[in-house]
């Protein structure tokens, strides 16, 4: 019985170090999700550069030698730049599309009179104060102006009217005009907002865009654009 006992004794000493040994094994971790990180940080993208006014061709401001170079593109040598005059061009959205055009001053090419007059050019020659203001019985009528015709004494205002954000830079730009009887003094671009807000309803033509107020032979009007043509309003 003793011996049974002792048996017993030694059983359970054995179990307890058994127990004491595995717990002192180093227990084996867990796996566990290890989150992907990395050592530089996300690549950032800067934001595309918005153009400001300042830096579209459009905006800015013409000078003389492009000037020229456009009036020899679209209207080869029928007419030139005349840079007798102050101001010999100005620019502004005349036709009211948002593309910008430009009223130049040019002299007549003596040599070029048959197409000038030539009703096959690439150009609309007009005489504005021919082209009946929209609105008016003489427009209601629906006849044609009279043809014109240029001399070789003729200071001719060329417009040409812009495409896109090049406006009239734009070596697509091809619709122009050839205005007689339209080169006045004190010339200057007037937006159709401004000459709302500071003439009488009464006095001012339809507006599609910009319009140029001048003095031709000593009174003063409106050059604009009518939608297909350009006319004269005095005021």
């Amino acid at each position: 019985m003793r011996t049974f006992f002792l048996m017993l004794t030694m059983i359970s000493l054995g179990g307890m170090i058994a127990c004491s040994k595995s717990s002192d094994q180093p227990k084996t971790a867990e796996l566990q999700p290890t989150p992907i990180t990395s050592s530089s940080p996300a690549p950032s993208f800067p934001a595309l550069a918005q153009a400001t006014p300042a830096q579209t061709s459009e905006n800015r401001s013409p000078k003389t030698d492009e000037v020229a170079d456009a009036v020899a593109r679209v209207f080869a040598n029928a007419v030139n730049l005349d840079q007798n005059h102050p101001s010999p061009f100005l620019v502004g959205d005349f036709n009211g599309d948002g593309s910008q055009d430009i009223a130049v001053i040019t002299k007549a090419n003596g040599e070029a009179l048959g197409d000038i007059n030539n009703e096959l050019s690439n150009w609309t020659l007009e005489d504005p104060k021919e082209i009946p203001i929209p609105g008016t019985p003489a427009a209601n009528q629906l006849t044609r102006a009279k043809a014109v015709k240029v001399d070789k004494s003729d200071v001719l205002l060329a417009i040409i009217h812009g495409v896109g954000p090049q406006g009239w830079r734009n070596r697509e730009a091809r619709q122009t005009y050839l205005l007689k009887n339209a080169v006045g003094t004190g010339a200057e671009v007037q937006s159709a907002a401004a000459l709302r807000r500071s003439s009488p309803k009464q006095n001012l033509p339809p507006l599609r865009g910009d319009a140029i107020a001048e003095a031709i032979n000593g009174r003063r009007g409106l050059l604009f654009w009518t939608g297909a043509s350009y006319a004269w309003a005095p005021q």
